[in-house]
């Protein structure tokens, strides 16, 4: 399946995935979740050190939500820089 793993350890991975209950692939997604968004916040303050906590908030989700949605739902939205 993937083109960078060996089929050895990715055969181990996906039996492991097969033993899982489906509370644990939750408990396994939410973990990996919280990780990426650690460390897309990391990015946001290392490019802006002043921010608020909220600014940060709000820098992580203007990375998917369109101008227009984040000014109608949050009355923000991050400066061009174009």
């Amino acid at each position: 399946m993937a083109m960078d793993t060996n089929p050895a350890g990715e055969a181990q991975q996906v039996a492991i995935w097969a033993r899982m209950t489906p509370a644990e692939k939750w408990a396994a997604f939410e973990d990996l979740q919280a990780t990426a968004i650690a460390l897309v916040e990391a990015g946001i303050r290392l490019r802006h050190p002043q921010a608020t906590g909220r600014e940060v908030f709000l820098r992580r989700v203007a990375r998917t939500l369109d101008r227009s949605t984040m000014l109608r739902a949050y009355g923000w939205a991050p400066e061009d820089t174009a």
